[in-house]
């Protein structure tokens, strides 16, 4: 589904990816791992040109998306983005904030995007929010309304970019469990966390990042169970407790 040939991104004189090449096939979850600076959510955000890379090629099923002339717009609709801090419309109803863009993009007629955004306020049990507004839901709230609101546009592919790292702990779980039940329907994943649990459990590939490259991947018994490199051994010892 995507193909990264040689990524290279540089801030300024700062070169925080260093030639990654790496492949993601329909229906695999890829679980991003590593120390904060390694590279892991300019990876994750150069997937679908939010940061442009300073060299190297993606993929999209085929289509070069770094290349000439491409509608990248188009592309985004197909690749769903979760954000750190949920991004929603604080102005717009729960409900207006889920049908804004299917509407817009003429996807969708009102009504078809208003029976689409209630199906899957269904799914993660927020049924009941629909007429309210981000400001009276709690983090975990507003975090199952963002995935919600990516899976509105029907996309093959969705991105999670630390989408547990705002919420208080007891509201971590709760994302969690939805994104599980996203993986358990075949959805295609690339997930920057630091919740090694969720890797491990819901991961068919764990990626480590140190310094702007993937140093060490596999499947997660191999990483979690038998990390090859010293400094993978290095992290995880720290992290899990």
């Amino acid at each position: 589904m995507i193909s990264v040939r040689n990524l290279c991104k540089d801030f300024g004189a700062h070169k925080v990816l260093r030639g990654i090449n790496y492949e993601i096939g329909q229906g695999e979850k890829i679980v991003i791992i590593g120390p904060s600076g390694s590279g892991k959510s300019t990876f994750l955000r150069c997937l679908n040109l939010l940061e442009t890379p300073t060299s190297g090629q993606i993929f999209f099923e085929g289509t070069e998306i770094t290349g000439k002339g491409v509608d990248i717009n188009k592309i985004r609709q197909q690749m769903g983005m979760v954000f750190q801090h949920f991004n929603l419309f604080p102005h717009l109803s729960i409900m207006d904030n889920l049908i804004l863009a299917p509407v817009e993009l003429k996807l969708m007629t009102k009504e078809e995007a208003k029976e689409e955004a209630l199906r899957l306020l269904d799914i993660v049990g927020l049924r009941e929010k629909a007429d309210s507004y981000p400001g009276q839901l709690s983090g975990g709230q507003k975090q199952r309304i963002a995935i919600v609101r990516s899976l509105a546009l029907k996309p093959k592919m969705m991105l999670f970019d630390e989408p547990t790292s705002a919420l208080d702990p007891e509201m971590v779980g709760e994302v969690l469990e939805v994104m599980k039940n996203l993986a358990e329907d075949g959805m295609t994943m690339a997930v920057v966390t630091h919740e090694m649990g969720f890797a491990k459990e819901v991961g068919t590939k764990v990626l480590f990042m140190d310094e702007g490259i993937i140093l060490e991947e596999g499947t997660p018994e191999e990483i979690f169970g038998n990390p090859k490199q010293d400094r993978t051994k290095e992290f995880l010892s720290k992290v899990l407790i």
